[in-house]
């Protein structure tokens, strides 16, 4: 044999074996994505009860930074059924009169709370229990951010809580603090006060039923987060961190933690059933990512910047390329945040399902907030009017003049001084063209110069932006694997890159996986449902009016009147 047929030969056999590990990867992916759902139903002490493995029919819903929403179908004749339907006897039984469920698929959790239940009888004669379930996410939107989480709610000074720091780490710490004061207070009474162990038991977070993962100020300092100044006056604390979490472009975390799981963070002390709630920034918007790119040149990763009023954002493009280093490894399933890892090509054969594309340009060029004088204006000039007044009146014998004269000049000057402020962005005006339109009023700053009107003019301009949605739904598995803890390719909040059909430029959109679903029957296998895109921008009329009634609640709430 000769030295070349001996280098072919063994050229050949490399080949076959990675062909071979090929095909046994595809083997496993394909199996894993087959495999039925984990399906737990838990009391409200977090007992397990039931598996159930005997549903018509079930869907859930992971939604970023929101409570998303199950379904399960469900034969009346079964145990789980039975022990749902059976309140009373889970009450006497002391299970409580909370139901609760958890779904294990591909590395994700999906848990939550029972929302209701009906017992419907079919035309076909069967009798089906519909269970609706809302997801743990909805746990944040029942903690109120106290004016002061230090002391008793007849005693809360000063007026509004607000705390300034990188983003997270705001984030965390206010959402903590509100927790401790559900679990430890010097104000309130433990429910047995004549046991003195329990005055101080609250101070033990391995009794709490949710917890915060940790992350020190000097940690997100270091880590990039965009800093942020977050303030409530009884807001619940998913009101109050919509903002920061958009601006941040954040994602939320809320997984229940069970006995065998690995361990949220070293060393940490946890009940079976805690809910761990974590903020992690998979977007990378404010450290370098790709935001774009084209199929023949690849992704361009940018980082933003604050222009030079230190409200508006630029991008600027970054040099640095770098593969991560996971990407290179073998068997190794995620996405880094830096480079992200998938990209979806629309063609004859491809994993998207359908697909939107909408492109919406900046609009105002400027960004005006106000209403009312900064602190101090309206008081110094009364104060300055009353003395003047007083000294007049003296001087004329006829008494102090003052009061009388700020009453009557009070409607003239009060509200004109400072009142209002007003930011151009050169960027916009620059590219928008010679046509633009001009200016555009944000609500929710009622006191100009304040930091509460730089934190609106910074929305102003998040909400005139220009921006696009790209909404997809893909196959799971056509190429990439829906799944998380490193059992998939991307999950909720990652980003990735997309192609728009008969696009011939090959412009790549990177955008966020903004929900999932999963769902599945006794017929079909389960089935992942991506959407990659958020398309709350162009809502429907309806949603719109919900949500600006949220907001005007969250606004009665900060007057102290709701």
């Amino acid at each position: 044999m000769s030295v070349l047929e001996e280098i072919d030969q063994d050229l050949l056999d490399r080949c076959n074996a990675i062909w071979a590990a090929t095909q046994a990867q595809e083997k496993q992916d394909t199996l894993s994505r087959l495999e039925p759902p984990l399906m737990r139903l838990w009391d409200g002490d977090y007992n397990m009860h039931h598996i159930v493995g005997c549903e018509y029919s079930a869907n859930f819903e992971w939604i970023n930074n929101d409570s998303g929403t199950g379904l399960t179908e469900l034969p009346f004749d079964s145990a789980a059924a039975q022990w749902i339907y059976d309140v009373k006897g889970r009450i006497a039984r002391g299970e409580k009169r909370n139901v609760h469920i958890s779904i294990d698929k591909n590395g994700a959790r999906w848990s939550g709370r029972m929302q209701d239940f009906s017992v419907e009888k079919r035309d076909d004669g069967t009798v089906v229990m519909v269970v609706r379930w809302i997801h743990d996410y909805e746990t944040l939107k029942h903690y109120q951010v106290w004016c002061n989480p230090f002391t008793a709610a007849a005693v809360q000074w000063p007026r509004v809580f607000m705390l300034a720091g990188p983003g997270i780490w705001a984030l965390k710490c206010s959402l903590f603090l509100q927790i401790m004061r559900e679990n430890t207070s010097l104000w309130r009474i433990p429910d047995d006060p004549l046991n003195l162990n329990s005055w101080g038991s609250g101070l033990d977070m391995s009794n709490w039923s949710v917890v915060v993962k940790p992350t020190s100020f000097m940690q997100d300092l270091a880590a990039g987060s965009l800093w942020t100044v977050v303030s409530s006056r009884f807001k619940t604390w998913h009101d109050m961190a919509k903002r920061p979490l958009a601006d941040g472009e954040y994602t939320v975390v809320v997984r229940r933690w069970f006995t065998g799981d690995e361990l949220p963070w070293p060393g940490a002390n946890l009940r079976h059933g805690a809910l761990v709630v974590d903020i992690v920034d998979k977007s990378g918007y404010y450290t370098g990512t790709a935001t774009s790119g084209s199929m023949f040149t690849g992704l361009k990763r940018t980082v933003a910047h604050f222009a030079e009023n230190f409200i508006d954002s630029t991008l600027d493009l970054v040099n640095d390329n770098s593969i991560p280093a996971d990407y290179l490894k073998a068997g190794v399933k995620s996405t880094d945040k830096a480079m992200p890892y998938v990209v979806f090509r629309e063609g004859e054969e491809t994993g998207i399902q359908t697909s939107t594309f909408l492109y919406t340009p900046s609009t105002a060029t400027q960004i005006n907030v106000g209403g009312h004088s900064a602190p101090g204006v309206d008081e110094t000039i009364s104060a300055s009017i009353q003395a003047v007044g007083d000294i007049l009146g003296n001087l004329a014998q006829i008494g102090s003049l003052g009061g009388s004269i700020d009453t009557l000049a009070k409607p003239f000057y009060q509200g004109t001084l400072f009142a209002w402020m007003s930011l151009p962005s050169k960027e916009r005006k620059d590219n928008s063209g010679w046509a633009s339109y001009f200016e555009y009023f944000q609500d929710g700053a009622d006191r100009a110069y304040t930091l509460s009107s730089l934190m609106v003019l910074r929305a102003g301009f998040w909400s005139t932006r220009t921006w696009f949605s790209h909404e997809l739904v893909v196959a799971d598995g056509a190429p990439w694997l829906i799944g998380d803890q490193g059992q998939g390719h991307l999950w909720l909040g990652d980003r990735c890159g997309s192609t728009v059909t008969g696009d011939i430029t090959g412009e790549v959109y990177v955008s966020r996986v903004h929900k999932i679903g999963l769902a599945w029957d006794r017929e079909t296998a389960p089935d992942w449902m991506p959407t990659i895109g958020d398309d709350s921008a162009k809502t429907d009329p309806v949603q719109h009016a919900h949500e600006l009634l949220e907001d005007v609640k969250a606004s009665l709430m900060d007057a102290g009147v709701y």
